[in-house]
């Protein structure tokens, strides 16, 4: 007949066949699957009638049992196996040198690392069997022979359980065996005191060094206690057998654990080291975004000065092309946004200037000439001072909360824009608005510029890439200074605009400026600018609207100033 199986894992989980079916344990600890494991074959035993024989394999060693209808555990011995196993093997008949050996070395040999467990009887019962091969593992490991009881003709045995739990001490097969019967008083007790003095000296050994990440891996048990599939053990097993591995292949095993173990923990650390760079890029991100916010407060706080009087900027430049127009449209969309209105850009272009081009359109192109002509006597009264008056003549821009004063499209009609007309201009717009932007012409010789630079409080000079606009403006600035506007120069705010299609050096253009001016800004170049249409400023990128804001807030800083 065929013994009964029994697999027990340290972790509680383990196996039972009986007759061919096979189910599975899954208890708290390796003590409890004993207990389950034994009253399972014992339900069978009371079925028929009479014990089964059963083989329990736990941490690589296998001890022959006879379980009876109560539940009682027996211990049998070598003979008792095997004749309980089958005689023959169904594989081609081969002498296989030291495959005895083979055998009797896998059921003796612990598995390093796991603790022994006790399937032997209770301390309540005197008479228990020897574990096959245990004494010979004593006779070749020790000088002197641990002696216990005669065994007696074998009896029912107390029931499962009873049956102590795993010794928790760890070494050779020596120190094991010992474990068991320390735990059986009975036993212990019946020592002689040169034998019990023997037993204390057998446990009292040098402290087993650290564990090593294989043993103190779970997956080790399980490696370890898998059958041999390497050399003659792979191949008995092969055909039906269960052979322990070798020392050579338990070898192989740790260290190809050892090997994953290792790569789990570059890949661990190589994770744990993304993680932290990652944290540090969010770190820094998170950094950047407050540096940003508190510089979008700061400016946003600038901007909205209250001036206690009008105040007048000049975009100037004696050469065309350098985005004077683009220049005063975005200052006058970020200021009318961020101050809420009360802006107004003025196009005093001496010839056709293209301001009102670029901007929003309105119902009716009227322009500066047209106020000049139709309602500058109205604004001579009070009655006659409003601003709904100066809104028949203006654009309004809508979300950007500013205005703009167009120049005439008659070249021969602007003309009639003098000095004396723009002093008319200038004030009436003075009476309605606290910041007014002043897009000038090339011509810095006709007297409404010269009007213009004399009422400016700051003055704001774009230069495009290239060496042409850059001696230009410095040609400009000279111009100023020998006029005795000093002042104006050493507060101006220079906005280097980005081209698609002239690359200069803007850095060796800065230089030209930065002893001379309040600040040099960059305009990033955009689509959105360059295309010459009507500019939508919404539709212009993050980094130029940020550029804008940063030039307004270095303007209204300079003006606060001057306040």
């Amino acid at each position: 007949m065929t013994d009964a199986q029994i697999t027990i894992n340290h972790d509680g989980t383990g196996s039972v066949t009986v007759d061919g079916e096979t189910t599975t344990i899954a208890a708290s600890g390796a003590a409890e699957a004993r207990q389950e494991a034994t009253a399972r074959i014992a339900k069978r035993a009371a079925e028929l009638g009479r014990p089964l024989p059963a083989t329990a394999t736990e941490n690589g060693r296998a001890w022959p049992l006879l379980i009876g209808t109560d539940g009682a555990v027996t211990a049998r011995t070598q003979d008792d196996a095997a004749a309980a196993r089958p005689s023959t093997v169904s594989a081609p008949s081969v002498e296989i040198p030291d495959a005895q050996a083979d055998l009797d070395v896998t059921r003796s040999r612990p598995v390093t690392g796991q603790p022994a467990p006790s399937w032997e009887q209770p301390a309540t019962d005197p008479i228990i069997s020897e574990v096959p091969g245990a004494q010979d593992d004593l006779e070749a490991t020790r000088p002197r022979v641990i002696a216990t009881e005669p065994p007696a003709a074998p009896r029912h045995s107390a029931p499962a359980s009873q049956i102590p739990s795993p010794a928790i001490d760890q070494g050779s097969p020596v120190d094991e065996l010992h474990t068991f019967r320390e735990v059986q008083s009975d036993v212990h007790s019946s020592m002689a005191p040169t034998q019990q003095n023997e037993s204390r000296h057998a446990s009292v050994v040098d402290p087993p060094a650290a564990a090593d990440a294989v043993d103190a891996d779970p997956r080790w048990a399980d490696i370890s206690q898998q059958p041999a599939t390497h050399g003659l053990r792979g191949t008995l097993n092969g055909v039906g057998l269960r052979l322990a591995p070798t020392d050579e292949e338990l070898a192989e095993r740790r260290e190809s654990l050892r090997q994953e173990i290792a790569r789990e923990e570059e890949a661990r650390r190589a994770d744990e080291q993304l993680a932290q760079e990652e944290a540090a890029r969010e770190t820094r991100r998170a950094i950047r975004e407050r540096a940003a916010a508190e510089k979008d407060r700061a400016e946003r706080a600038i901007i909205q000065t209250p001036f206690e009087e009008p105040k007048k900027v000049i975009i100037a430049n004696h050469k065309g092309g350098q985005g004077k127009t683009t220049v005063t449209y975005g200052i006058g969309a970020t200021a009318g946004r961020i101050r809420g209105g009360d802006v107004i850009a003025w196009d005093a272009n001496e010839t056709q200037g293209n301001l009102g081009f670029r901007a929003k359109k309105a119902p009716t192109a009227r322009s500066v000439v047209d106020l000049l002509e139709e309602a500058a006597d109205d604004f001579t009264t009070v009655e006659g001072s409003k601003r709904s008056t100066l809104a028949r003549f203006t654009r309004s821009q809508g979300d950007n909360l500013f205005t703009v004063l167009a120049s005439d499209e008659s070249r021969d009609r602007q003309d009639l824009v003098d000095a004396d007309a723009f002093e008319k201009v200038h004030e009436i717009l003075g009476r309605f608005y606290s910041l007014i932007l002043i897009d000038t012409g090339n011509n810095h010789r006709v007297s409404h510029f010269k009007a213009a630079l004399e009422a400016a409080d700051q003055l704001v000079i774009p230069v495009s890439a290239g060496a042409d606009g850059a001696h230009a403006a410095e040609a400009m600035l000279d111009s100023f200074e020998s006029l005795g506007h000093s002042d104006l120069v050493e507060g101006a705010v220079v906005l280097l605009n980005d081209s698609a299609t002239r690359r200069g050096d803007a850095t060796g253009i800065a230089a030209k400026f930065e002893q001379r001016v309040r600040a040099i800004i960059p305009i990033p170049f955009d689509p959105a600018l360059d295309s010459g249409d009507e500019i939508d400023f919404d539709t212009l990128q993050p980094s130029t609207r940020a550029a804008f804001q940063e030039a307004t807030a270095a303007i209204a800083h300079s003006l606060a100033k001057r306040n």
